[in-house]
């Protein structure tokens, strides 16, 4: 499962690429995986490249400002419509996901960040079992674990 192919979102629709896969589900699968989604993302950046269009840079920057000590910075005033929306995208370590429900106030009623970390931390006892101390060190580095991103 991969979201940029399931539901292609920037120009991922205009790559070729293909979904690294394991078979085993060990330390050492995880590893050949993350090996193969490396250079299927060398192979989605050189095509990338081919569709940027010649010609001069479209884009112009404007100078950086800085706002004076004096004077307060003005709040911004978003009011999103009633209702919900589920963003995502495919970050390198799974599906990241912004989950928002709007009153109509400025201020969110809910709103709920999924992170990748969190969900594959999950299974971790299921990878730990017939395993020793040593092993969960390691088994939980090849899930390559944000700590900050587990934090509830």
């Amino acid at each position: 499962w991969d979201i940029r192919k399931a539901d292609p979102y920037a120009a991922y629709d205009k790559v070729d690429f293909d979904i690294a896969v394991g078979v085993h589900g060990d330390v050492y699968d995880r590893f050949v995986v993350r090996l193969a989604e490396m250079r299927q993302s060398v192979k989605i950046l050189e095509q990338a490249l081919d569709l940027i269009p010649e010609g001069p840079v479209h884009a112009h920057l404007p100078t950086a400002t800085v706002q004076p000590i004096d004077q307060p910075v003005a709040p911004l005033a978003i009011r999103p419509p009633v209702g919900e929306a589920y963003g995502r995208i495919e970050s390198p370590r799974g599906e990241l996901g912004f989950y928002l429900v709007s009153d109509g106030s400025p201020a969110p009623f809910r709103f709920h960040i999924r992170s990748p970390s969190y969900i594959n931390l999950t299974p971790l006892k299921l990878m730990s079992v017939g395993g020793t101390v040593a092993d969960a060190i390691v088994i939980l580095g090849s899930v390559d674990i944000i700590v900050g991103e587990v934090d509830r």
